[in-house]
């Protein structure tokens, strides 16, 4: 029963701060219901954590596919193999798709 409890509580705090709440907000209305203070700040620290490393890891992963489709573009670029008069397209355009991903990736890691 507890544990049903306390996973409504984290559900109910990640929704209070996907809302766009502040964590002391968020801190000041659980302990207003009388949950422990302790509990509450360990509670939304860990949930902020949590919602941290998943941005992270999906700018992380922008960031690899921005890498991946610039190399792509340097490849083809060297070899190539794209059909005449796509050069512009294949120069300018992947790169810049390319940079794109790798700097919305660096916005959402840091």
């Amino acid at each position: 029963m507890a544990d049903l409890q306390q996973e409504t509580l984290s559900a109910h705090v990640l929704s209070m701060l996907n809302d766009g709440l502040g964590r002391e907000t968020v801190e000041k209305d659980l302990i207003g219901k009388g949950h422990n203070e302790q509990f509450v700040k360990e509670l939304v620290g860990e949930i902020t954590k949590l919602r941290y490393a998943k941005r992270r890891s999906q700018g992380l992963g922008l960031i690899l596919g921005g890498a991946v489709v610039c190399f792509a573009s340097f490849l083809l670029t060297i070899t190539s193999a794209f059909p005449p008069g796509s050069f512009p397209m294949v120069l300018y355009g992947l790169t810049s798709v390319g940079i794109l991903l790798v700097f919305i990736g660096l916005m959402k890691v840091f």
